[in-house]
This record gives structure tokens, C-alpha cells and sequence, in this order.
């Protein structure tokens, strides 16, 4: 089992790839989750729905997104996606209350968003950390496919 701050430091890693990915697509990004508050805060939010806040903001001409990187899924034994019941929720309400779109970017750069993980998932068993959506990763899209292909790509 790994501590925090290794869990920590994946997930930082993550952001910062997705972030980059974007970045190659032509979006401005942002970093807008709870990284950018306080810790007494973080620790505030800790048992709130506001725990799942996306974590990066992403605009270009006409478009704005979120995107909540997901850094330890899929799973290598099922090829599954893994989310917090909690997490899907969340982005269902951000969604409606704003007009957002919330993207899942996973490890391997498969993205999701809410609607698809609720319709595609199935809640497996409640765990310590609750309710997880598992999703078969045939479903996921491409990040090229949503977010486009890197600035100066050749298409296939």
C-alpha cells in the first residue's frame, strides 16, 4: 500500500500530463481544484461533496470544460474504469447547475464523462472508501477524439 504522499505525488504527475496534453490541443488551461486552497480548507472539504471539484479548468475559442484526472485506473487485471459514486454524482450536479461539461481523463487517457459512466458502469461492491462505478475501458474515448489531435499532428 503506498502512503499519501505518494498517492499524492501519481496524481500531481497526472494533472500535469493531462494538462499538457490539453495544452498540445490548443486549450488554455487552468488548475482549479481543490490544489489551489488552502490545506486548513482541503481539510474542510475533506467529507463534502465539494471533495470532488474538477481539477483543471480547459477554454479555447468558444469552449469551456473541466476535467477531473483520474490517475489510478484502469485496472490492469479487468480493464476496467473505476469512479467514486460520490465523484459521478457530483459531476452530474456540476454539470446541471452549470452547463459544464466534466471530463474523466484516466491514466492511459481514455476520458468518460459522467452521463457515460452512469449509463456504461454498474455500481460494484460498497468498499471502505464507498461506491465505485466500474466501467469497461472499451468504452472510453480517445483523448484525441475529444479534446483533438496535438498542434501540428498529421491525422492518420
Amino acid at each position: 500500500m503506498s502512503s499519501f504522499a505518494e498517492q499524492l505525488a501519481v496524481g500531481v504527475d497526472h494533472e500535469r500530463r493531462v494538462a499538457a496534453e490539453s495544452e498540445a490541443r490548443g486549450w488554455t488551461v487552468t488548475p482549479w481544484g481543490q490544489s489551489m486552497l488552502p490545506a486548513v480548507t482541503r481539510r474542510a472539504m475533506r467529507d463534502t461533496r465539494f471533495q470532488h471539484f474538477p481539477d483543471i479548468v480547459a477554454a479555447r475559442p468558444g469552449e469551456i470544460v473541466t476535467i477531473d484526472a483520474k490517475d489510478s485506473m484502469p485496472s490492469t487485471e479487468t480493464g476496467r474504469y473505476a469512479v467514486s459514486q460520490k465523484c459521478v454524482q457530483f459531476g452530474l450536479q456540476f454539470f446541471a447547475a452549470f452547463g459544464l461539461p466534466v471530463f474523466y481523463v484516466f491514466s492511459n487517457l481514455g476520458v468518460l464523462c459522467p452521463t457515460e459512466v452512469t449509463s456504461y458502469g454498474r455500481l460494484g461492491p460498497p468498499s471502505s472508501g464507498g461506491a465505485y462505478y466500474l466501467v469497461d475501458g472499451r468504452y472510453a474515448h480517445l483523448f484525441d477524439d475529444v479534446f483533438g489531435r496535438p498542434a501540428g499532428s498529421m491525422a492518420a
